[in-house]
């Protein structure tokens, strides 16, 4: 049983406190005269708290103090339903009470038609709610009767006066050679402490080594301290353990004896710091504080007085978990101490172990000693407590029973692993340890949000508001971000920050929490018992779930949390289905849910009772293909969040949203179906985030149902804005009150149709003139003549980001320079647009337009046709001095020139700009340059590309070439992609030098088709790549190739003319060449073989008809030769030879012969010993392979054959063999007598050989084979005596129509691994398949059952496994019998 941590419980007592003196609550009390019953809680309440301190403590050495807790925190539990469910009766009957328009309001209407379930004799009586508070009454009474009798006593202040188990003090010392791994972090602590740096304000120089506990702080401190640099360094050394009782005048006493061998007892703080004050006056000093966790400033600068006195270059190294002990001590950047790498955590573990750095003199505990290091995660504690138990015990079994135990089953005398976590859980704040111990609920290395997480917190009622009235979002904030600095929560990802718990941080949540929090996939003993305590549940989602996965859950009716992990799904991921057996009956039962997640499953509807759920406050279907909530919904009066985020099917929200009045988050973004909002959405004045909002038509929602939202905050699009007919209700909207919104969105239809009122719109936008601290701005489909003047007012001092996209009725753009922090500018279908001039900027005499600018783009501006700079803009200071990338798309009556100089720029794109005719600008820090479908007039000399790095030009009109004056700009051009430019005749001027283009290491050339000849062109000497595609006249390849030796790719597709390659043949260093498509191709270049060539492909060359003469390269390890009609001869070299004088050195791997219908046969030799995968297809007049051919060949794992008529005997000597392919041999009719010599065979398919008559022979000996495939073999007509291989996990054997052995016959019962079976086409009078008949194994969990004539009856019942069947074509199926495993059916043309 897990020991019941007093905060926990007293932070839920408190808050049951504080419901029962809520005014609401005590008049509704009053008003069902259980108003006396309520107030006997609140005293009993109030008493047993006061023991919490006491019974905490002896719960460690009293098991029925343990039980007692346990018992209190169920009924605590129980406790807060009963008064949820009287909070929430009361909220309704206000709402009721409050309704302005009670005659004619529908929403009263639905509220009233819950009256009949809420009267208040329904509540007591209907739903015993009576007996109810009589047996909770009883409760409390026993509880606090047995307090008496395990002698706990009030207001015992628990551990804050009484000496708590202390972890073991640290010394000083360490045996360095015993430490692994920390060379780096030493260093970079001496660095520190060796330097003599100037601290300000007479403080002392404080290092904080940070990290979670385990992680080994205190034995870096122990490194660093010991080091003789740092002996010879200081004058004074001293250690001092602080631990968790952080008491100045020990501590200062401690110092004092270890600098001074003081030994007087002196018990005055002001005499001991004058003392110590002495002993350092004018001294270079260290002293290490370990393990520190106080966090009271007044304590640290007490402590620090006396240390000021220390001479310069005083240092103080203190270790923490803690960050904020960091924060508050530190005057250097703490030293974050991150875990162990793998191998270092090895050699601690097994030095603890073995007394050895690894496993190499112990090979029988190589694999489980892996296993245990990866289970330490890099924490060095962990790695010696493990190795310490085993220290010595070289039984397997013993190990195999630590690695399988739970971190808190270790015997503590031997480990002080959960101890010393432990002790960072002790210290936690009470509100943080409930947030902590719920994080249980998320299986070991499951990455989380950190919003995602707060607002599960909230849903749960971890997060009050405190009298301060701050946000509960905030409040969780706080706590998410202390749990960070105490190392409880790491972040796993930067890109989009998300954050896990360690493993053993994993385990000690799951220690507290025992059974309250659960993860099915757990494996749990004593399942039913342990589900009637549970509170929190959680899943990992699965493609189909059925309700057998959820039966056990039946038993746990107290559920407050039922959660399908992971919570956000990937785009990536199809939805999941799962059955109405659970979201209709199963959690319809669970009354006390408050957090409900359902999110990535296809369901399409909610029940209509889901308004059973009345405690809900987290509901999230996101991502699933939900159409409409029902109405009822709108009777979930505690709901706090809704997230119907990606919803696309969404078309209706309940009528009753606007009775939600708790409602805090609705996220609806992606629901691209939603059409219009509910009615009274003004009414949810608690809202935080409403990411989209549309404005209806007619009894739609009106825009000023936003005038009430005032928390809004984060991001808001609303859309529908052409709706909106009175512009008085834009100005009602009141966007300029609405401070927290940070990203405003505003769309009006993109149909341009003549009910379109421009003016209208255009006042519209000026009302809703948000407030001055948004970040990103969007409009869309606006169809007003000009922008109003506060888009670009400088007053947005705080805006960041720009979009104005597809306004097709203005004429120009508003001034916009004047956005001081403006760094993202995206301009987009402004398609009236024609100049764009100084406006743009706004007066740059005053001030420097776009100071922070980083990204600009213009994309779909049909008319523009000017981009103009008056001589004051152009020589104004700083113009674009911080843009980065400049990106101008389909414009394509552009002229003019660009901004003359981007100080800053590393990335331009000019896309589709064709008459753009100016020269690029001055460009020194450009990297990247994409220029598209523009005049080669932009590609000419005049500009700085110094830094450019990457070149992509595609379909430039009339380039002939790369000109000179551009081409040596380019010194640092290292990718070149030259495509679609079909006037191209050469790559650049053929007396161009190239010493510039030195760095040039990859050139891509796709469908220049002018270039006919490259002869006499010159390429980089330093080329790595080159790629040469789809350029229909090249006939000619350069004379200078075999010169490039750094050439290691060379790819050569779709060059029809190209007959031959230069008469030097291939550059000596080239790995990889590909030859593709080249239809004139007569000779591979004469020197192939005597580089270092390793990949050579040839597809679809049908000129080629031999190899030249000699061997493969001896580098070579992939040939693959495809669709060479004409080619007659392989190498003769690839072969080897018993010949003693023989040197072939070929290490081919990898051998595909693929459609060579000339090919008739390897040549002579032994394939090389080398050779690893086979491929012989559709080559008919190929001779069979040979037993001699592989007779050396240990290594080959895979052979593929298909279409290959002369195959009649599989070759022997196939021992490696794990993958074996045979299609369309016709000739083969059976195998070896001695069966497959194949013992290492994982998968054989066997296609489309008529006239093999059976299986090979001894497949039970095929102990490696786990899939067999066997289709349209007409000959086939028995199985092998001896049955099927019995480890196989999948078999289908389809269309094999004179297999006629009944199915009873196969001997599937013997195959006990068998999960997948497929059975088509076979046993023609087979009526019936059920459990009896045919013995199928219970491991089976996919059956796939077609053309099966006679199959009338399908009874599998017993196939506890099952989880998918598919029927296919039978015709006769009359009934079906399912196992209840069974998550999906499909029955097709049956």
């Amino acid at each position: 049983m897990a020991f019941v941590g007093e905060a926990f419980l007293s932070a839920s007592i408190q808050k049951l406190v504080d419901m029962l003196a809520c005014p609401d609550l005590r008049k509704f009390a009053r008003e069902e005269q259980v108003h006396a019953e309520l107030k006997k809680w609140e005293g009993i309440l109030l008493k047993i708290h006061a023991v919490l301190h006491d019974a905490e403590e002896k719960q460690m050495t009293n098991r029925f103090v343990q039980i007692w807790l346990a018992e209190l925190r169920d009924l605590a539990y129980d406790v807060e339903d009963i008064l949820d469910d009287f909070a929430t009766e009361a909220l309704r009957r206000k709402l009721i009470t409050d309704d302005p328009q009670p005659s004619t309001s529908t929403v009263r209407s639905l509220i009233s038609s819950l009256s009949s379930r809420f009267n208040p004799n329904a509540l007591v009586y209907n739903l015993n709610m009576g007996s109810k508070i009589e047996e909770i009454t009883a409760r409390l009474h026993e509880i606090s009767t047995q307090k008496g009798d395990l002698d706990l006593r009030e207001n015992v202040e628990g551990r804050s006066n009484r000496k708590r188990k202390r972890v073991p003090e640290t010394a000083s010392l360490v045996v360095e050679s015993r430490v692994y791994g920390r060379e780096t972090d030493k260093e970079a602590i001496l660095e520190v402490l060796l330097r003599d740096e100037l601290i300000h304000d007479n403080e002392v120089c404080v290092i904080p080594i940070v990290g979670m506990g385990g992680v080994g702080k205190t034995t870096l401190a122990q490194l660093a301290y010991n080091d003789d640099r740092v002996k010879n360094h200081f004058d004074l050394r001293a250690w001092v353990c602080v631990s968790d009782d952080f008491d100045v005048l020990r501590i200062t006493k401690t110092l004092l004896q270890s600098i001074a061998s003081y030994t007087r007892e002196i018990n005055d703080l002001n005499l001991l710091q004058v003392k110590l004050k002495e002993k350092l006056s004018g001294k270079k000093f260290l002293l290490v504080l370990d393990d520190v966790w106080n966090e009271n400033y007044d304590k640290w600068d007490s402590l620090c007085t006396p240390l000021r006195a220390g001479g310069p270059g005083s240092k103080v190294i203190i270790t923490t978990r803690n960050m904020g002990v960091a924060s508050l001590t530190r005057t250097v950047s703490p030293y974050l101490l991150q875990e162990l790498s793998n191998d270092d955590c090895r050699a601690v573990f097994a030095q603890h172990a073995l007394g050895a750095r690894n496993f190499e003199a112990h090979p029988h505990l190589k694999i489980i000693g892996e296993e245990m290091v990866n289970r330490c995660r890099g924490l060095p504690l962990v790695a010696k407590a493990l190795g310490g138990i085993l220290r010595n015990e070289l039984n397997h079994e013993a190990w195999d029973d630590i690695v399988k135990s739970k971190i808190w089953d270790l015997p503590e005398e031997k480990s002080g692993v959960l101890p010393a976590l432990k002790l960072s859980y002790h210290h936690l704040p009470s509100h943080l340890k409930q947030c902590f111990a719920y994080c249980a609920i998320f299986p070991k290395g499951y990455e989380f949000k950190k919003d995602e997480l707060i607002l599960l917190w909230m849903g749960e009622g971890f997060l009050q508001q405190t009298k301060g009235k701050k946000r509960m979002e905030d409040l969780g904030s706080k706590y998410f971000s202390e749990l960070i600095s105490r190392s409880f929560f790491q972040q796993s990802s930067n890109i989009m920050p998300r954050f896990m718990m360690h493993d053993l941080i994993h385990d000690l949540a799951q220690s507290i929490a025992g059974n309250v929090c659960l993860n099915l996939e757990d494996k749990l003993e004593n399942n039913e018992n342990i589900f009637q305590k549970a509170r929190h549940l959680s899943f990992i989602r699965q493609a189909n779930e059925i309700f057998k996965k959820f039966e056990v859950v039946d038993k746990g009716k107290y559920l407050r949390t039922f959660l399908a992990l992971p919570i956000s799904v990937s785009f990536m991921k199809s939805l999941s289905f799962i059955t109405t057996k659970v979201t209709h009956d199963l959690l319809m039962e669970m009354k006390y849910l408050r957090v409900l997640s359902l999110s990535g499953y296809k369901m399409s509807e909610l029940p209509s009772s889901i308004d059973n759920l009345s405690h809900l406050r987290y509901l999230n279907l996101c991502r699933s293909s939900i159409k409409r909530l029902p109405n009822s919904v709108g009777h979930l009066y505690n709901l706090q969040t809704l997230i119907l985020r990606d919803c696309w099917s969404l078309t209706e929200m309940p009528v009753g949203m606007g009775n939600l009045i708790n409602l805090r988050h609705l996220d609806i973004a992606g629901t691209s179906q939603l059409q219009e909002m509910p009615p009274r959405m003004g009414s949810l004045t608690n809202l935080q985030t409403l990411s989209k909002f549309i404005v209806g038509k007619g009894n739609g929602s009106s825009i000023q149902e936003l005038k009430h939202l005032l928390d809004l905050q984060g991001e808001l699009s609303i859309q529908g804005l052409h709706n909106v007919r009175n512009t008085r209700d834009a100005m009602d909207a009141c966007l300029k009150n609405k401070c927290h919104i940070e990203e405003l969105t505003m769309g009006w239809s993109g149909d341009f149709d003549d009910s379109r009122n421009e003016l209208n719109e255009m006042l519209v936008l000026e009302l809703l003139q948000p407030q001055r601290n948004l970040k990103k701005l969007t409009v869309e489909f606006y169809g007003g003549p000009k922008f109003p003047s506060w888009i670009g007012n400088p007053s947005f001092s705080k805006m960041e980001s720009l979009t104005l996209k597809n306004c097709g009725k203005c004429t120009s753009l508003p001034c916009l320079g004047r956005l001081s922090l403006l760094k993202a500018l995206r301009i987009q279908g402004m398609c009236k647009v024609k100049t764009i001039g100084d406006e743009f900027f706004g007066e740059v005499s005053l001030f420097q337009p776009f100071p922070c600018l980083e990204s600009l783009r213009f994309e779909d501006m049909p008319e523009w046709e000017d981009w103009s700079f008056s001589d004051m803009v152009e020589e104004c200071e700083g113009l674009f001095s911080c843009l980065r990338e400049l990106r101008i798309r389909e414009c394509p009556k552009l002229t003019g020139s660009l901004p003359n100089c981007l100080p800053s720029l590393s990335e331009l794109e000019i896309f589709e700009c064709p008459k753009l005719k100016a020269a690029l600008p001055r460009l020194a820090y450009v990297c990247s340059l994409n220029v598209v479908e523009c005049n080669e007039v932009v590609l000419r000399n005049g500009v700085d590309l110094s830094s450019l790095t990457t070149l992509n030009i595609q379909r430039i009109s009339r380039l002939t070439c790369l000109r000179e004056g551009f081409t040596q700009l380019l010194a640092a051009l290292q990718k070149l992609v030259i495509r679609g430019c079909g006037e191209m005749t050469s790559l650049w001027e053929n007396r161009f030098g190239l010493e510039c283009l030195r760095g040039l290491e990859s050139i891509d050339i796709w469908q220049c088709h002018g270039l006919v000849s490259l002869e006499e062109q010159r390429l980089p000497c330093n080329l790595k790549h080159l790629k040469i595609e789809n350029c229909a006249n090249l006939q000619r390849l350069p004379n200078g190739l075999q010169s490039l030796t750094c050439l290691e790719e060379l790819s050569l597709q779709c060059c029809p003319k190209l007959e031959s390659f230069p008469e030097m043949g291939l550059p000596p260093m080239l790995r990889s060449l590909v030859l593709q498509k080249c239809n004139t191709l007569k000779l591979l270049p004469h020197n192939y073989n005597s580089g270092f060539l390793e990949y050579l492909e040839i597809e679809h060359c049908p000129c080629l008809i031999s190899f030249p003469e000699g061997e493969l390269p001896a580098s070579l390890k992939q040939l693959k030769i495809k669709d060479c009609a004409n080619l007659q001869t392989l190498p003769e070299g690839m072969m080897h030879h018993n010949s003693m004088v023989s040197n072939n050195s070929c290490c081919l791997e990898v051998l595909e012969i693929r459609k060579c219908s000339s090919l008739l046969s390897l040549p002579t030799g032994e394939l090389p010993s080398t050779l690893k995968r086979l491929e012989i297809w559709d080559c008919r007049q190929f001779q069979p392979i040979s037993e001699k051919m592989l007779h050396g060949n240990t290594t080959l794992e895979h052979l593929s054959i298909s279409n290959y008529p002369n195959m009649k005997i599989l070759p022997g000597f196939l021992h490696s063999l794990t993958y074996l392919y045979i299609c369309g041999c016709q000739g083969l009719v059976s195998f070896p007598e001695r069966g497959l010599p194949t013992p290492n065979l994982r998968d054989l398919y066997i296609n489309n050989c008529e006239n093999l008559k059976s299986l090979p022979h001894q497949m039970q000996n095929l102990s490696s084979l786990q899939e067999l495939n066997i289709r349209n073999c007409q000959g086939l007509e028995s199985f092998p005596e001896c049955g099927l291989a019995t480890n196989l996990t999948s078999l289908s054997i389809r269309d094999c129509v004179n297999l006629k052995v009944p199915l009873s016959e196969w001997g599937l019962h013997r195959l006990t691994s068998l999960s997948s079976l497929y059975i088509s086409g076979v046993c023609p009078s087979l009526a019936s398949l059920s459990d009896d008949d045919c013995l199928l194994p219970t491991t089976l969990s996919e059956l796939f059952i077609s053309k099966m004539d006679s199959l009338a009856c399908l009874a599998l019942k017993n196939l506890s496994s099952l989880e998918r069947i598919s029927i296919y074509r039978c015709p006769k199926l009359r009934s079906i019998g399912l196992p209840e495993t069974l998550s999906r059916l499909e029955i097709r043309d049956c």
